[in-house]
């Protein structure tokens, strides 16, 4: 048996569309790039996270993730498999990332992206942050949890 393709589709295939901005996402969040981002996000954008208050508006997204990037200046979200249904995204990734105290982490995650007229209007994010914590106390880190990572 082989592995599903990178981009696999569960039923028929979404608009290209959705699948080509979260893409992008990923391309600007690994390149920390903020403006390309805040083209990608809807100005009202959603976003929860695992072990994060719920952001509201670009705004207070693109601050999140400028925080996540300060303790993890050193980051890449690596997607393995896109899941397109209409205007809803499922990305499986694997975040790969050092903290700024120079500790290694790497875990699975998913994240769920909701996209209209070629902008993200709501973004979830999954993953296990036990899992996260526990390699940066193995690590000798402080103990605090970071933001969640998206897609870092």
């Amino acid at each position: 048996m082989t592995a599903p393709p990178r981009n696999a589709a569960a039923g028929p295939p979404g608009p290209p569309a959705a699948t080509a901005v979260v893409e992008a996402y990923f391309e600007a969040v690994d390149a920390e790039d903020f403006d390309k981002l805040s083209r990608l996000l809807d100005s009202d954008v959603s976003l929860t996270a695992c072990g994060s208050r719920p952001r509201q508006g670009a705004a207070a997204v693109i601050a999140l993730f400028r925080a996540i990037f300060e303790r993890f200046p050193m980051h890449a979200d690596r997607p393995r498999r896109l899941i397109c249904e209409g205007g809803t995204v499922v990305a499986e990734f694997r975040f790969e990332g050092t903290s700024a105290a120079g500790v290694d982490v790497a875990f699975e995650a998913v994240d769920v992206f909701d996209v209209e007229d070629g902008r993200i209007v709501r973004l979830t994010q999954w993953f296990d942050s036990a899992h996260l914590e526990r390699q940066l106390r193995s690590a000798g880190a402080p103990s605090r949890q970071p933001p969640a990572p998206s897609g870092p």
